[in-house]
């Protein structure tokens, strides 16, 4: 009998037919290394044999993708007519664009839009999905949107509603098909920040939201590249936060284990509008996801801290604004909190149209609060992504929010707001830290950099909450 060290028992890496040695693999670990093949390469895997093509097509069709175009309606509905492909898909993706970011695009046709609601219903013929993502553009028109709009891309909130309507309706409909699995999980891209009372409080939504275990959002504001000035006068921005919280997080706090909220590219949560969920319970939530929350108040987080099932949470793009400046009409008009702010003087004296602000919370501060009040956390990642990648690393947003799972002190956790300057009120941080405010501190004092003088406490405290964690998924925790 030959030795077990014996080269003749070892897969040669020159072996001209690798993939011999790969059906001899047990099935769950060939499921496991097809997971990182790519789409083409899965359809020469699907030639090799029966065991491989099995194994290749359900990768290839885990998820099934339905836009309004008159190719990808008809694969949708192929595959939906399949009996062995329809059983397949685990994910829906279905957006209102081929590409949620065009720039500029035609109308689509309303026959094709009739096909496509009429597509909708066939998410019925998949009996196995448990999740499904709705993607809208990334523009949108407001409540007192002018006729400014020339791109053919950007949507209505009426339209918005219409597709959600379709889309939760086709859910419903499943929730009668006997043997189909529950879509448990619904993540929202694009999502406008526009109070949609008569549809969130339709019975269509209550039906639907009630039977998720996990809602992940991403929000977007109207963006008006003609006038970006006067965008945070926009009043989705003071009412929307109070929204979100009443219509959509309340009635589905009660099941939820799995919670995401991003802003697609602007800080939020602090103002226009305060973001205050802390009356919600959620009782079963573990994980917990937020991109670009900015805090400004020292009790921002006791509602996250309130929620003591979290085992992991997410904090992408968070920072805080130790430095802000509103003009005089917005506070008046946001009714906006200065609790937890000191006035004070810009090299210019008083500013007529607009009052100054230090905030002095610290990520340390806040690190530790996590740290003491989460006892049974064991993943914390809080990092920095590019919105757009940078060729090698998966681009920020709420549908990659599992993709970055780093813990660093990254140079832009502390930010700005200055209600002054174009096109955006928030300029970040350079890479070393430093920040751009765009006003004269008194006495030509220098605008400090708040990353460097921060960084040994809050690399002590993150260092300190990462060992908590680690303890407790080694079980030596408290």
């Amino acid at each position: 009998m030959a030795s077990q060290t014996d080269p003749s028992n070892q897969a040669n890496s020159s072996d001209p037919n690798p993939t011999l040695h790969l059906q001899g693999l047990a099935p769950e670990v060939v499921s496991s290394i097809v997971n990182h093949v790519d789409n083409f390469s899965l359809k020469s895997l699907r030639l090799v044999s029966k065991s491989m093509d099995a194994h290749a097509r359900r990768k290839m069709f885990e998820q099934v993708m339905l836009t309004p175009d008159e190719k990808a309606i008809a694969r949708w509905k192929h595959i939906a007519e399949s009996e062995s492909l329809s059983i397949l898909p685990r994910h829906a993706l279905i957006q209102t664009r081929d590409d949620p970011n065009e720039e500029y695009a035609e109308d689509i046709p309303g026959e094709v839009m009739e096909e496509f609601e009429e597509a909708l219903k066939a998410l019925s013929k998949f009996p196995r999905l448990n999740s499904l993502q709705l993607t809208f553009t990334n523009k949108c028109a407001g409540k007192d949107n002018g006729d400014w709009d020339v791109t053919g891309v950007t949507e209505s909130i009426d339209g918005r509603v219409e597709i959600l309507e379709w889309v939760l309706q086709a859910i419903k409909d499943r929730m009668d098909v006997e043997g189909a699995s529950r879509i448990r999980s619904l993540t929202l891209r694009n999502l406008q920040n526009a109070p949609i009372d008569e549809f969130t409080d339709s019975e269509l939504f209550s039906t639907v939201m009630q039977q998720l275990d996990e809602l992940h959002i991403g929000m977007i504001q109207e963006y008006n590249e003609h006038g970006p000035d006067h965008d945070y006068n926009c009043v989705e921005l003071q009412t929307f936060p109070g929204h979100l919280c009443s219509k959509w997080l309340a009635p589905v706090a009660p099941n939820l284990r799995a919670l995401s909220l991003y802003s697609a590219t602007d800080n939020w949560g602090c103002f226009p509008g305060y973001f205050d969920p802390s009356n919600i319970s959620f009782p079963k939530l573990e994980t917990l996801s937020l991109g670009y929350y900015t805090l400004t108040y020292d009790d921002q987080l006791d509602w996250l801290l309130q929620q003591k099932s979290l085992t992991k949470l997410v904090m992408h793009n968070c920072m805080i604004a130790p430095l802000m400046r509103i003009s005089k009409e917005n506070m008046s008009q946001w009714n906006t909190s200065t609790r937890d702010w000191e006035p004070i003087a810009t090299n210019r004296g008083a500013d007529d149209w607009c009052d100054t602000f230090r905030y002095r919370g610290t990520w340390s501060q806040f690190f530790d609060k996590i740290a003491d009040g989460l006892p049974n956390l064991k993943e914390f990642c809080f990092d920095y992504v590019d919105c757009w990648g940078d060729g090698e690393k998966t681009p920020y947003g709420v549908q990659h929010r599992h993709d970055h799972s780093g813990a660093t002190v990254f140079s832009k956790r502390y930010v700005v707001f200055n209600n002054g300057i174009l096109p955006t009120h928030w300029p970040e941080a350079e890479d070393d830290g430093r920040l751009e405010t765009y006003f004269e501190l008194e006495d030509n004092m220098d605008t400090p950099n708040f990353h460097v003088e921060f960084l040994e406490k809050d690399k002590a405290s993150l260092e300190k909450l990462l060992d908590k964690c680690r303890a407790r998924r080694e079980g030596n925790g408290i």
